[in-house]
């Protein structure tokens, strides 16, 4: 089938028209027909998974939001399989909002409670309490205060509102599910986020007693990696059995590709250069995941921008090429930084001929993206700032004890111990345990900004390292910043 030029230039248009979406804030609305359903993320929905655990960027606050949505819900739980979806009440537990809420506690709220020394174990009880004695008749409007006080009161109310909620469920053939998210933001400082988090997991794993409450919980991977958290009887029934929350390299091509398909600009050029590269199989229809013909997918790519980073293989096929660039130590890439990429491809000029975008194009939208995720993990992890800004100009891999120097010379603690004064917050999870330079490369590993290879030296994948202008052994200089 003929692939005309004006066919490349509607995907192009459609390519440098993406707008990849913002971080999702607390109680925004997402449609049905914008939602892309990877099948990796399947048992994010799985009701007996309690715990979901993932990056910035991964779609933490997205999944959140899409339980939220009764439409969504019910196609969620077609794609996925999980019709227990259909039948569930979903609420917040908590999100992170300012908003008053007949569910959630705010920030402000539960910082006052722990002010006065109130139990956090007994903060969670409440916030359950509360919102499974809606599911029961005549139930009464009580403010999270007021539950607190009944519970000191009468310690058994816990259990048994719960068990009477879970029997009026039960008979009703329904499922009370309750979200937590934002858990970064439920305290001023880590100390006390530890302890109010630690009290709900555990909390959570005692609702596997009901048949018909569960909990899903999101949490942050540097929270995830704090084994202080998971101090208590029957960690492992939910820490063993959490979801990762990630993105394979055939998904993220699946939402490129699902979010062309979904232009009308788009939609029937796509289609043609889809046939000519015998790959029709692998356009979306309603944005739900199927397994993928890699070698389709890959020739489908092709056509789009070319098989190679370069006139020859030596410099990589594009296909392999760009995820393996925008991701992290943890292999993970953001489907955020993918679409920038590929956006910010389109955008370069000159236009090639015979394909949507080219390597040029891809090399300038990768380090597009580079700049664009660190900026998003300043916001989450401000600490990361200072300990890569002390290797501009340095070489990696570095030795352990090179890096460890480096930051000491640079005195990267005592500027991260500084930030502390103003913002508790901005400093690393694991500075509870202590503030030495071991706890920070730690906390790099921990969110995929550094990597210890196998022979021990330390390594900055290149989605972090170009745009923190740090070299590589062996390879080429850093490319200079656009003008």
């Amino acid at each position: 089938m003929n692939v005309h030029e004006h066919d490349f230039s509607a995907i192009r248009a459609a390519l440098a028209a993406f707008e990849p979406s913002p971080r999702v804030e607390p109680n925004e609305t997402i449609l049905v027909e914008r939602a892309f359903l990877p099948g990796g993320h399947r048992g994010v929905l799985d009701l007996r998974r309690q715990l979901v655990v993932g990056n910035r960027g991964m779609g933490k606050s997205f999944w959140t939001h899409a339980l939220l949505s009764p439409d969504l819900r019910n196609r969620l739980a077609e794609v996925y399989g999980h019709r227990l979806l259909t039948s569930a009440d979903v609420v917040v537990g908590f999100n992170g909002s300012d908003k008053v809420s007949p569910t959630a506690p705010t920030i402000d709220e539960i910082t006052s409670l722990l002010a006065r020394n109130v139990d956090p174990g007994l903060i969670w009880r409440a916030v359950l309490t509360r919102i499974a004695s809606k599911s029961l008749p005549d139930c009464a409007d009580e403010s999270l205060a007021d539950v607190i006080a009944s519970l000191e009161h009468d310690p058994n109310r816990y259990s048994l509102v719960l068990s009477a909620a879970d029997d009026a469920l039960a008979r009703e053939r329904r499922t009370l599910l309750i979200v937590f998210d934002a858990l970064e933001r439920l305290g001023r400082d880590w100390d006390s986020i530890r302890r109010l988090t630690r009290s709900l997991l555990s909390l959570t794993v005692g609702l596997q007693s009901f048949k018909s409450i569960r909990a899903k919980i999101f949490m942050r991977v540097d929270q995830f990696s704090d084994q202080d958290l998971f101090q208590f009887p029957d960690s492992s029934k939910i820490k063993n059995d959490h979801v990762d929350l990630i993105w394979q390299p055939t998904e993220l091509y699946e939402l490129l590709l699902f979010e062309l398909w979904r232009n009308d600009a788009s939609r029937e050029p796509l289609e043609t250069l889809a046939a000519r590269e015998r790959a029709s199989d692998t356009l979306r229809r309603a944005g739900v995941d199927s397994w993928a013909n890699v070698d389709a997918q890959a020739r489908l790519i092709s056509g789009i921008a070319g098989e190679f980073m370069g006139s020859n293989k030596k410099r990589g096929q594009v296909y392999t090429w760009v995820p393996l660039h925008l991701s992290d130590a943890a292999h993970t890439c953001s489907p955020r930084s993918f679409l920038i990429a590929w956006k910010k491809a389109a955008e370069h000029l000159p236009a090639p001929e015979g394909r949507a975008v080219d390597h040029l194009g891809l090399l300038d939208g990768v380090r597009s993206a580079s700049t664009s995720r660190l900026r998003e993990l300043y916001e989450d992890y401000p600490w990361i700032k200072p300990a890569l800004e002390a290797l501009r100009r340095q070489f990696v891999p570095m030795e352990q004890e090179q890096l460890f120097d480096i930051w000491e010379r640079q005195k990267v603690i005592e500027a991260i111990r500084g930030d502390a004064s103003a913002e508790p917050r901005s400093t690393p999870v694991k500075f509870l345990a202590g503030d030495d330079p071991s706890a920070l490369l730690s906390s790099m590993r921990d969110v995929g900004v550094m990597e210890e290879r196998a022979n021990g030296k330390i390594n900055v994948p290149d989605i972090f390292r170009v745009e923190a202008e740090i070299l590589r052994k062996g390879g080429v200089a850093v490319p200079k910043r656009a003008v």
